[in-house]
Formats: C-alpha cells, structure tokens, sequence
C-alpha cells in the first residue's frame, strides 16, 4: 500500500496518470464486501454503485465545475462517472476514510484531476482550504443516517461552508426520505429520482445552495 496514503494525519495523493491495469470488477465487490463486514456502519452498502447511477449522478454536476468533492468515493463507480465528465482543468477530490479504498482508487484511476485524501468527511474545510478556490459540487455516496446525530451535523455543517452559492450537493440513499429531508432543512431545497438500475435501487438527489 502506498505510504502517502496513510501516514500523515492529512494525506493528499495526486495520481501520477500512469497506465494502470484494467478495472476488475470482482476485485470491487471483494474489496468492498470486506470492508463492510469490517466496517458496516462506514460503508452503507455490500455492492458498488451501478454505472447507470454512477452516470445519473455525475449528469447532475454542471460541466464547468473546476472543484468537485467526492465524499466517500469507496471503490470508485461514481469516481470514473465524475471524471468522465469533468473538464479537463478540474479538480475531483475524493475523501475517503478507508485507507484500503484509497489504495484501490489509486492504483485503478490513474488520472492527473484526481487527488485522493485519506481523511475524514467532517474536516471538510481543512481539506478543500488548499485551493483556494470555490468547491462548485459535492458528491456524497456517505450512509449519513448510519452516522451518530453529531457527526451527521458536522458533515452537514462542513458541506455547507465549503460549497458556493449556487453550488450543487448530489449524491444517493437508498431512502426517499431521510437525507432529501437533511438537504431540504438545510438548502430549503432537494430534488430525487429512482434509479432502479443498482442494486439496491438508490434515489438520487440533489440540491443547490
């Protein structure tokens, strides 16, 4: 496993773009299967993201986008939907606490827009402050409702002040209900859709500061 990833208390990784071998899906679901039985309440879901709702929620982030924040990217479905995407000037910075998922975006998304920071969600603002510029998307795939009452509100607090008015939060649940009314309490808006295509089928949300 690369160090870098894992040492500091903030690790950024900056992938080099060097070829890497082909994605294998069965190296996904294995990874992602033992990390959840390791973790469960973190890692929400023992499958990756569908392409088809790896695309539906990458459509929802605007093509100019010069800074996207990926939370909890896990094997990176959602990751390569984001990066298809972008333009070539953006920045996709993926925030994952997983120190295994990290290893595993590393060595299959080798792409010089992605930075990769083993770190917790709710340092948010630390992680984006290097840039210095506005975060125009956030992308969760985090299982919010998992998380403790006080955690989810420091994500929640942490999105908020780092995402520009106008800016876009989007991601998934697997529940019509719970995070749309987070999003809608704190944007005063939250639009959804099914995607039926995943396993489970997942909603797709999204709203604008």
């Amino acid at each position: 496993m690369n160090q870098n990833i894992v040492a500091t208390p903030l690790a950024f990784l900056r992938n080099s773009g060097k070829r890497a071998g082909p994605v294998r899906a069965a190296r996904h679901w294995a990874g992602l299967l033992r990390e959840f039985a390791r973790n469960p309440r973190d890692v929400g879901s023992i499958a990756p993201s569908s392409p088809v709702l790896s695309r539906a929620i990458a459509s929802r982030v605007p093509h100019d986008a010069r800074l996207i924040v990926e939370l909890g990217p896990g094997t990176g479905p959602i990751t390569r939907a984001l990066l298809h995407r972008a333009a070539p000037d953006a920045v996709v910075v993926a925030v994952e606490i997983d120190p295994c998922f990290c290893a595993l975006l590393h060595d299959e998304l080798p792409d010089k827009r992605l930075v990769i920071v083993n770190h917790p969600a709710e340092h948010l603002r630390e992680i984006v402050a290097p840039y210095q510029m506005p975060v125009d998307a956030v992308v969760t795939s985090l299982p919010l409702m998992n998380f403790p009452p006080s955690l989810r509100g420091l994500i929640i607090d942490a999105i908020q002040a780092v995402v520009k008015p106008g800016g876009v939060v989007t991601g998934f649940s697997y529940s019509p209900v719970h995070t749309p009314k987070l999003l809608r309490q704190t944007f005063g808006n939250c639009r959804t859709s099914i995607v039926w295509r995943n396993i489970p089928p997942a909603f797709v949300f999204r709203s604008v500061r």
